[in-house]
């Protein structure tokens, strides 16, 4: 099953093309790319398939699935990523799944030997001061994504055990258990390996993707703080 993961609902998007037939339980990444620019998920992605999919030596017709991060993440990256792939797969008629942003971080963290077996509480930046989070005890499946201030995450980590670790963006800026101990984002090879169950199992229908928000966009936000006002010829 040749399956394109698509990322886009943190500040980092990414893309990335996984045979899950080979190479064990994680599949083969036969290409990927990523992008660090907050605002720049439109410009990434459409290029960034066809890019991972020439490198693959692949075209769109021969992808089985494709698999979308689904939050919690910031408004329009998440609308982007959730657009594309459900249009992709409803163009194709191939399944489509959906899988969260924080599943993919524990899916991530757990690769390293020393967090293999201990409470993970995953966290990403919600902006304003607020964390999207989550807990995922060894051997759990999906997680249950929430949000809340620095406090909350500090909470969730104390619930979780002794042993807990804070894994992915952390409000205390200490190691979040990416490369060299930097921050751990969702990553679009995680989301497609996470997801393979789901197409093999028939996937959705492209209509039913339901991204994970937890609060308003920024905009709306904004616009709420600064008193809101009159919408011209309403």
């Amino acid at each position: 099953m040749i399956v394109l993961g698509v990322e886009t609902s943190t500040a980092r998007s990414s893309v990335a093309v996984l045979d899950a037939d080979r190479g064990g339980p994680d599949g083969v990444v036969l290409a990927s790319a990523a992008n660090d620019d907050p605002r720049g998920h439109g410009a990434f992605l459409a290029p960034a398939i066809a890019a991972c999919c020439a490198e693959a030596g692949l075209g769109v017709v021969d992808l089985d699935g494709v698999a979308v991060g689904t939050g919690p993440g910031l408004y329009t990256g998440l609308r982007i990523g959730l657009a594309t792939a459900a249009a992709l797969a409803w163009a194709r008629g191939i399944p489509v799944a959906g899988v969260g942003g924080l599943d993919a971080v524990v899916r991530a963290a757990r690769r390293r030997p020393e967090l293999a077996g201990v409470p993970l509480v995953a966290v990403l930046d919600a902006r304003r001061g607020q964390w999207f989070h989550a807990t995922a005890l060894p051997g759990d499946g999906p997680v249950r994504p929430a949000v809340g201030d620095a406090a909350a995450v500090a909470a969730a980590v104390a619930a979780a055990g002794p042993d807990a670790v804070a894994v992915g963006e952390r409000p205390d800026g200490g190691p979040g258990g990416g490369p060299d101990g930097g921050a751990l984002r969702p990553d679009a090879a995680d989301i497609a390996r996470l997801a393979v169950p789901a197409l093999r199992a028939g996937g959705t229908g492209p209509a039913k993707l339901d991204p994970v928000y937890l609060r308003e966009a920024d905009v709306r936000i904004g616009w709420a703080a600064r008193g809101g006002g009159r919408v011209v010829g309403a």
